[in-house]
């Protein structure tokens, strides 16, 4: 009987096997402590919480991460917003959105900071209608209702889009 064949026997192709399997394991550790600390920066931070509140549902800490960058980028004026937001909706004034809704007059900085990350988590997308960027597609809690139910459109506004913008032709495909 050969060594390669005895039960015991470690082959080379078990050996990388193995080898691939720490190392993944070992770059999956090194990853997630910090995914877990931005998370939890992001969650004292007060965007979590708030984010909870005006959606009113548990939200995504990874998604919450690249919302809250897109937010700052896209509004220089959002990390004043974002205070004035917490500042009012502090633990326990309001039982939920609607007297929030209420309290705030449409057109206020409180109204439309709320609306910006509103439009964020159920849109996947942030930004104005000239410079849009997309966060999330399918993760996008418009789609929430409807999932398990319908499928996720895999289409959308592009170099094929139908959609006619800035009186260009609806069709914006290739020329024939």
């Amino acid at each position: 009987m050969s060594v390669n064949n005895h039960p015991s026997a470690i082959s080379r192709r078990r050996l990388l096997q193995g080898m691939g399997i720490l190392s993944v394991a070992g770059l999956c550790g090194s990853l997630f402590p910090a995914v877990r600390a931005a998370a939890a920066e992001l969650h004292d931070s007060g965007f979590i919480p708030l984010s909870e509140f005006l959606v009113n549902r548990r939200v995504n800490p990874l998604l919450a991460a690249r919302y809250y960058d897109a937010l700052h980028r896209h509004d220089d004026q959002f990390p004043r917003k974002l205070a004035l937001l917490q500042q009012d909706i502090r633990p326990g004034k309001y039982r939920n959105i609607d007297p929030f809704l209420q309290h705030n007059p449409v057109g206020s900085d409180l109204r439309q900071a709320a609306a910006q990350i509103i439009s964020a988590w159920y849109t996947g997308v942030v930004g104005s209608n000239d410079k849009p960027e997309l966060i999330a597609y399918a993760e996008a809690m418009m789609y929430l209702p409807a999932r398990g139910i319908l499928v996720v459109p895999t289409y959308g506004s592009g170099p094929l889009s139908w959609a006619a913008v800035d009186n260009k032709p609806a069709y914006q495909g290739p020329a024939v």
